[in-house]
Parts: structure tokens; C-alpha cells; sequence
């Protein structure tokens, strides 16, 4: 459980940080997700134009 104390600790000294590091996390996951999206629908509107 040393790991876990260590992280609450972390968290709980820089909450600031802690708030920055998951705005940035969010933005890279949506990012991903919104690129993921769009690749998709592109594939999508190819196999479409195909047919």
C-alpha cells in the first residue's frame, strides 16, 4: 500500500498540479477519441462512395 500513501500524498501536496495533469490528460484522451471519430467516418463515407 506504499504506493498508494505516496500518490495520496502527491496529490493531496500539489493539487495543482495534480488539477493540471488531468485537464491535460482529458485533452489527450478527447483528442484521441475526436481523431478517432473523424478516421472513422472518413473510412465510413469511402466505403459508401464505393458501393
Amino acid at each position: 500500500m506504499s504506493v498508494v500513501d505516496t500518490l495520496v500524498a502527491a496529490v493531496a501536496a500539489n493539487p495543482g498540479l495534480t488539477a493540471i495533469l488531468v485537464v491535460l490528460l482529458a485533452l489527450v484522451f478527447g483528442g484521441y477519441l475526436y481523431l478517432r471519430r473523424i478516421v472513422v467516418n472518413v473510412a465510413q463515407g469511402y466505403d459508401e462512395g464505393r458501393k
